[in-house]
């Protein structure tokens, strides 16, 4: 008698008639633990043992019918997610995929999930004044989380596919004229706040806030009259974390305009020296918190009478003068750091109340030749 190989399983008929398969197979982490089938029909036990045996030969992940959506998304968080990601992202995502999909539909069965469950996800996200732009976020991480157990052959449809994304309307940016950049400047200047350079640098270059509070004593090269976007700051949970600029279009090169340098020097002679090399800090001597600079800039912009903007809206602001002042838009690109030309075109669609004056003259002065 043929012997059975180690794994292959066996099938025996219980007392009370039915049939039962027992056999090993591979969990998403990795481990082999024994499961078992029971059906009153033999062939749908051996039928289902040889499909799942063969995923186990070929190391394909398997996830048992009493799986759940919750269970299997932990195991991506952890597994498939957290590599490919920053740690920023992915400690939004964590928060994001517990909060707003486990916690609405985390309990059904990964194989039972259809598109009326995700359906009935965004109908809870919308009873609990969720935005569309936040539903059509969690519908889109769904997607992408499902699409990755098609890969592993876990699930045979991703039905996030089959349900349609809400659509959402994406607010108008704010943005700043000359005038009120000026007059910020201006205020922050005349208190004497410790933080004009990083508003300067702000103002005049379009950084992202992780890119200025990342930026060190040895980036700034005063003899070849360079700055050295090389390194950005995070904020994950309550830790200061620092990296490399997302994309290679981050790292970049831009010229140490004159009244930026005697800024920064006038700043580099005041400043204690610190291990980290930073050109910013805290009260105590401690990186910038991200969110601790937004507090600062809000709080700076109502002392100057200005209308609150987000410190992002700083890098549509300075794009919006680079178009008004006719850069174009790959030097805007090269200068703003964006690896892909279309975004920065989506900041060129900006527009001041000045420019629409000076562009509506321009119209009428045409049309009256």
């Amino acid at each position: 008698m043929k012997r059975k190989a180690n794994g292959d399983g066996s099938i025996t008929q219980r007392k009370d008639g039915r049939w039962m398969g027992r056999y090993y197979v591979t969990l998403p982490c990795g481990t082999r633990k024994r499961q078992h089938i029971i059906s009153k029909d033999r062939q749908t036990v051996v039928t289902r043992m040889r499909e799942e045996l063969a995923l186990a030969d070929k190391g394909t992940p398997i996830i048992r019918d009493n799986q759940t959506l919750g269970e299997y998304l932990e195991y991506w968080l952890t597994n498939i997610s957290a590599p490919r990601v920053r740690p920023t992202t992915q400690h939004a995502r964590i928060d994001f995929v517990r909060r707003l999909i486990i916690a609405e539909i985390g309990h059904i069965k990964l194989t039972n999930l259809k598109p009326q469950h995700v359906l009935q996800m965004l109908s809870q996200l919308e009873a609990k004044n969720k935005g569309k732009y936040t539903q059509k976020r969690a519908k889109q991480l769904l997607s992408t989380a499902l699409k990755d157990a098609m890969k592993l052959e876990i699930i045979h449809r991703n039905v996030a596919m089959l349900v349609d994304t809400p659509k959402h309307t994406h607010k108008e940016r704010k943005v700043w004229d000359k005038s009120q950049i000026q007059q910020f400047l201006t205020h922050t200047k005349k208190i004497n706040h410790k933080y004009y350079p990083l508003f300067e640098l702000l103002f005049y270059y379009g950084l992202r806030r992780g890119e200025v509070l990342g930026l060190r004593w040895q980036d700034i090269d005063f003899e070849k009259n360079e700055i050295h976007i090389r390194q950005t700051l995070a904020e994950v949970g309550h830790t200061i974390v620092f990296g490399e600029p997302k994309t290679r279009a981050g790292i970049r090169n831009l010229p140490l305009l004159s009244n930026v340098r005697e800024t920064l020097l006038r700043h580099q002679a005041a400043e204690p020296e610190y291990a980290d090399d930073l050109l910013f800090h805290g009260r105590e001597g401690n990186p910038v918190y991200p969110h601790s600079l937004l507090k600062t800039f809000r709080r700076l912009c109502q002392q100057a009478g200005l209308p609150k903007i987000s410190l992002h809206e700083i890098r549509h602001t300075v794009a919006t003068l680079m178009k008004d002042s006719n850069v174009s838009p790959t030097d805007a690109q090269h200068i703003l750091g964006h690896s892909d030309i279309a975004i920065t075109l989506q900041f060129y669609t900006h527009s001041t109340a000045e420019s629409k004056v000076t562009a509506m003259d321009a119209l009428a002065t045409n049309l009256s030749k």
